[in-house]
């Protein structure tokens, strides 16, 4: 009987210039304040190593703990909430797919009910890009 999968939060980052059409001018795109981020999360049953290495931030819902974290030292709660804030509804939506629930009013404790075998199409649950200007 195999080990049931971990549920991670994803969360990768990109930048894209703000003018494109002024990226022809040398310097445009090293100064920061002429770039804006994108951010994608997603909610996934097992981790890829592909995908552990290319994101900046992984939670690991199930165990309640910061797998990676580039920016700054935020507990696994502080970044959770960061993203819940930024799509509620794509979360709790993807959590409970996944047999996850969580009470959102103490917002310290998710509790998983994963099946012990997964069913056949489980896996990552993508969420649409949200802009973040800025850092």
């Amino acid at each position: 009987m195999s080990k049931p999968k971990r549920i991670y939060l994803i969360a990768k980052y990109s930048a894209k210039p703000k003018d494109p059409k002024l990226t022809r001018f040398a310097g445009y795109v090293k100064d920061s304040d002429n770039m804006a981020w994108d951010e994608q999360i997603r909610i996934t049953l097992g981790l890829k190593e592909k995908d552990f290495l290319s994101a900046k931030v992984v939670l690991n819902i199930s165990e309640q703990k910061v797998e990676r974290n580039s920016f700054n030292k935020k507990s696994f709660i502080e970044l959770f909430e960061y993203f819940y804030k930024a799509s509620p509804d794509y979360i709790s939506q993807a959590l409970r797919e996944l047999g996850v629930r969580f009470e959102e009013e103490k917002n310290d404790k998710i509790e998983e009910h994963v099946p012990t075998e997964s069913k056949e199409g489980e896996g990552s649950k993508l969420a649409t890009t949200t802009n973040t200007i800025g850092s």
